[in-house]
């Protein structure tokens, strides 16, 4: 299982308390937007989350000035990851970061 960055955004303001808490609000305000059901947590000490789409963990690592997205799968799995399955894990990411103001809508 290798951990491959997917994608990178810069973004506005850095996570905080209010923007962490703003943040589990949008994405369990968009959790219909997943094509299937999903956990999510922080990763202790980190600012780090953790989606859970079985079986690709999501790991979202947020810094000062940008969020890195990663994925992790077993190797069965990745024949399934594709490029439109990866821009889609993208567009919900960068919605849910949309709505939670890290990121200004253009």
């Amino acid at each position: 299982m290798k951990r491959e960055k997917i994608y990178e955004f810069k973004i506005d303001k850095a996570l905080n308390a209010a923007r962490r808490e703003a943040l589990e609000a949008n994405i369990e305000k968009n959790a219909a937007l997943s094509p299937k059901p999903f956990e999510y947590g922080w990763e202790e000490d980190a600012d780090v989350l953790h989606i859970l789409i079985d079986p690709v963990d999501i790991e979202v690592e947020f810094q000062p000035e940008k969020v890195e997205l990663y994925a992790t799968a077993p190797i069965w799995a990745k024949v399934g990851f594709t490029e439109k399955k990866k821009a889609e894990l993208r567009g919900l990411v960068e919605t849910v970061l949309q709505d939670s103001k890290f990121i200004s809508t253009k």
